[in-house]
């Protein structure tokens, strides 16, 4: 009797279907740098507009008045140091700020690595960057009225902590939300910090928010809603820095600085 072996046939047709497939998904889930700057190629010293505009390449608007600069450091190569005045309050008397747009989306991670000095005054608390939708615009107690918008930076409160400080379109507070992360922050050492966050779908209560501290997940809010419809996209990098608040008892009281390394937005980690 003749024996048809079939497997082989149709693995012809079969497996490179299957293949194709796999290789499109891995393709689909690599992880892919959207922004990505160390300093190392920085010119030490003052880092004003032109400075950063080299770095970041595409910059909407930047404060700095001389209160950047590009250091070189026997334990990390070339980082960027941020200085804080004594009796300095809000973006206009301390720290920088700049906004970076980067291609809209729906699912992005930033990360860097943040050391505040020894002696460094944390007072009441300070921003320190994070990802956005609208750049700065909803800050500052500006809210988003249609969910168009929000702003997910950092603060660090006068207990030494890195919060979340969240605007978005359900906030009940006035000036922002704070998501509490168990974590602190160690003046003389070097920490890295990454933010996940995670857009709802259209219509849902699905985004997602999460931090990682030291390579240890420290805090998340999900079941929520950031934006409505398709508006909200993820589109800026707000590297935003200085004490406050806006009144007196937000302020140093003596000359403090940090340092800020390795900035990177990213999609699809391979590692968490």
């Amino acid at each position: 009797m003749k024996t048809t072996h079939r497997l082989p046939y149709i693995s012809r047709f079969v497996l490179p279907i299957i293949a194709g497939c796999l290789f499109s998904c891995a393709a689909m889930s690599q992880e892919k740098d959207i922004l990505t700057v160390g300093f190392e190629l920085s010119k030490l010293g003052n880092y004003d507009e032109a400075a950063i505009q080299a770095d970041f390449d595409t910059v909407k608007w930047s404060i700095t008045k001389e209160r950047g600069a590009i250091i070189k450091e026997e334990s990390k190569g070339q980082v960027l140091q941020v200085s804080f005045p004594k009796g300095a309050v809000g973006p206009e008397q301390g720290g920088i700020q700049f906004v970076r747009p980067i291609p809209s989306g729906t699912d992005y991670y930033l990360t860097y690595d943040i050391y505040f000095q020894q002696g460094f005054d944390f007072t009441k608390g300070g921003k320190l960057p994070g990802l956005t939708s609208g750049g700065a615009a909803y800050t500052g107690g500006k809210h988003p009225d249609n969910g168009e918008g929000w702003s997910a930076r950092y603060m660090w409160t006068g207990q030494q902590e890195p919060i979340v400080y969240l605007y978005y379109k359900d906030m009940k507070e006035k000036y922002g939300e704070g998501v509490y992360l168990n974590a602190k922050f160690v003046t003389g050492q070097w920490h890295t910090i990454t933010q996940h966050v995670k857009l709802n779908s259209p219509g849902n209560q699905d985004a997602l928010i999460e931090v990682w501290f030291d390579g240890k997940k420290v805090g998340e809010k999900r079941n929520f809603s950031l934006r409505e419809g398709n508006l909200g996209l993820i589109d800026s990098f707000y590297f935003s820095t200085f004490h406050g608040g806006a009144t007196s008892d937000w302020a140093p009281k003596n000359d403090s600085f940090m340092k800020i390394d390795n900035i990177r937005i990213y999609t699809n980690p391979s590692n968490k």
